[in-house]
């Protein structure tokens, strides 16, 4: 969050014509700005997603020259706010946007649409005109000026959501890895010792998963809580309840596979976060994010499940999380119950996530019908 009385400027992106001026405003989710274009500039306030994260954002511009408000015009973008414009007379080519030479680090140069003097229509040129070399090496200047500034310093939500979800990947991926190197290894000794190899690592990072829920109640990410609230409770319920109290459960083979489909699904999820706290966007990185969930999903609701099912006996036997009358709080709990009720809610929770699943891979990357379509087009 930006500090009390500090000013945020957004990225702004410029080019021009002979006629008209370009800016793009690098500012998403833009809802309703405040927008005050006159001949000698332009002052503009918004709240949207920029550099700083999502953050009340403002400019205050004075132009080189005067242009014409009446014939500009400006549309507010998904990704950013574009403004057309209009110059003033005849029209020339700026020799910066401004009035003031200030070399201001949030104002870009949009080369595709810088425009020089040879574009104009008139064939005669007044005598005072930068020539088009020299309206190159200006750009070029205020470019290498503005780039030469302080670099932008990322907000604490920046970093905490980069430094989290690479914890949460280096810790995954270190656990794929001593699971799939022991089962190389030797076979028969790792699928008995899953819980043994990886156990104290794996609920640590579950126990950071918990964060997950909060992210998006205090704002820190725009998706929802129940997606992360149903994995998060579920595995943890599983891991910190069932495994943990009952050493039979640790050493059987079902519980080596689901640690292991646990992890990779991880193993690709956070990398994706992480390029999205940076902004960035790979494909590869991508389509595994949102392909690789189709068999590892469904895997490991089945493997909870038969987890869940196999613990019923041996609870039931060592009678453990169960509350017999008489007692103090005058009341009975046979935790076996809970077990045998815990599969049918598996089942919806898991329809949910996979249908959640379904509808953000066709949204993101396009799903099986759609890309049937675009080949039959």
């Amino acid at each position: 969050m930006a500090e009390p009385g500090e000013r945020l400027s957004p990225f702004v992106y410029w080019g021009q014509k002979t006629d008209h001026i370009s800016l793009k405003i690098d500012l998403k989710d833009v809802v309703d700005p405040i927008v005050d274009l006159t001949e000698d500039g332009l002052k503009f306030k918004a709240d949207g997603i920029g550099i700083r994260g999502h953050n009340s954002y403002e400019l205050d511009i004075e132009f080189y020259h005067p242009v014409d408000p009446d014939k500009s015009r400006y549309r507010v973008l998904d990704r950013c706010i574009d403004f057309h414009i209009q110059k003033k007379g005849d029209g020339e080519v700026w020799p910066r946007l401004t009035w003031k030479k200030i070399n201001h680090p949030w104002l870009k140069i949009d080369f595709d649409k810088v425009a020089y003097e040879d574009e104009s229509e008139e064939d005669n040129q007044p005598e005072n005109d930068m020539s088009q070399e020299e309206v190159l090496k200006q750009l070029e200047k205020e470019l290498d000026l503005d780039s030469a500034g302080e670099p932008d310093v990322p907000d604490f939500k920046t970093m905490y959501l980069f430094m989290y979800n690479l914890f949460q990947f280096v810790g995954f991926t270190f656990i794929s890895c001593v699971l799939i190197v022991n089962f190389l290894r030797n076979k028969e000794e790792a699928i008995t010792s899953g819980f043994q190899l990886v156990g104290n690592p794996l609920m640590v990072c579950q126990t950071a998963a918990i964060m997950e829920i909060l992210h998006p109640m205090l704002g820190l990410v725009k998706s929802g809580a129940l997606a992360p609230l149903m994995q998060v409770l579920g595995r943890n319920f599983i891991l910190f309840v069932i495994i943990l109290h009952e050493e039979n459960i640790q050493s059987a083979p079902l519980v080596f596979f689901l640690l292991l489909t646990w992890s990779l699904i991880e193993v690709v999820r956070y990398p994706f976060y992480v390029l999205a706290v940076l902004d960035k966007k790979i494909y590869v990185v991508t389509w595994l994010r949102y392909t690789l969930w189709m068999p590892l999903y469904p895997v490991g609701i089945f493997l909870e499940g038969a987890v869940v099912i196999m613990s019923i006996p041996l609870y039931e036997m060592s009678q453990r999380f169960c509350l017999s009358l008489p007692n103090n709080a005058n009341m009975a709990f046979y935790f076996p119950w809970l077990l045998y009720a815990y599969p049918p809610i598996l089942l919806i929770a898991g329809y949910t996530m996979l249908t959640y699943m379904h509808n953000q891979r066709r949204k993101v990357i396009g799903g099986v019908t759609t890309s049937k379509s675009k080949k039959s087009s």
